[in-house]
């Protein structure tokens, strides 16, 4: 069996018809022996709507094959708190959630992560104050609902995967999360000053030691917008495949047709 990760579709930044999209993705799943579909987060700038479009997926694609999804920074702008995005808000979300899928020994962890500033340039000397106030300031993520802070709620993802992996056992585990957990991904510019504050808010080299200690076996994550190789660190793969944005002012495609760049940057992952 196999199971097809996306991320960073960003459905309402790319203006698409995502009603018309979703019947073409669907007959794509299908035709193509999908066992599960995930998606890692990043599908509208508003939770509901992501809500809706992936309970339409799931209608679609039918009850034997799940769809599942995560909340990236941007689906968490709107529509949802800090504490419904912590709780069971959606029977398709998969974040704090374990997937298991008949017939196999695998399982799926999902969780949203988040970030500590850990992967902001060593060098570029700025306090968690600092980095929190640029955030507020001129960050997306300034205003999504969250009354604690970076490094308690990264804490919190910590603590969650680890109790995933715990119950896990001696399964093969697949983990999906939006963020990026290794410094080895990240890019950096020194020269310019918006790109290195950013930098602390794309995610945590905490969680990549986490999922290696555990010997995960794969890992699918996004964020970054920069599509690169498969990467292995020990016992784990790592999957960085964003479909990203297809604007004229900002143009990450390698085409110009949304569902080419969805189909050429799904990761296929053995079950």
């Amino acid at each position: 069996m196999r199971i097809a990760v996306s991320v960073d579709d960003h459905l309402d930044v790319n203006k698409l018809d995502w009603q018309a999209l979703v019947p073409r993705q669907a007959a794509y799943l299908r035709a193509h022996e999908a066992a599960a579909y995930l998606n890692a987060g990043d599908t509208f700038n508003d939770f509901n709507k992501s809500v809706t479009y992936f309970h339409a997926l799931q209608n679609a694609v039918g009850s034997e094959l799940p769809v599942r999804f995560l909340a990236g920074n941007h689906d968490l702008v709107k529509g949802i708190t800090y504490a419904q995005a912590q709780s069971a808000a959606d029977p398709l979300y998969l974040h704090e959630r374990t997937l298991r899928l008949p017939g196999s020994d695998t399982v799926i962890i999902g969780n949203n992560g988040w970030y500590d500033y850990s992967l902001a340039p060593t060098d570029l000397a700025k306090t968690p104050a600092e980095f929190a106030q640029w955030k507020r300031a001129y960050w997306l993520d300034g205003a999504i609902d969250q009354p604690l802070s970076d490094a308690k709620r990264m804490a919190r993802v910590l603590k969650t995967t680890e109790a995933a992996l715990q119950q896990a056992g001696s399964q093969k585990v697949i983990y999906i999360t939006h963020f990026v957990p290794r410094r080895d991904f990240m890019v950096y510019a020194p020269n310019r000053h918006y790109w290195q504050m950013a930098t602390a808010l794309m995610g945590s080299s905490a969680l990549g030691k986490l999922l290696e200690q555990y010997r995960v076996a794969d890992v699918v994550f996004g964020h970054l917008h920069i599509r690169q190789p498969d990467q292995t660190f020990g016992h784990t793969t790592y999957h960085h495949q964003p479909v990203g944005y297809g604007l004229r002012r900002l143009n990450e495609w390698v085409g110009n047709d949304f569902f080419t760049e969805w189909v050429q940057t799904l990761v296929w992952l053995e079950v």
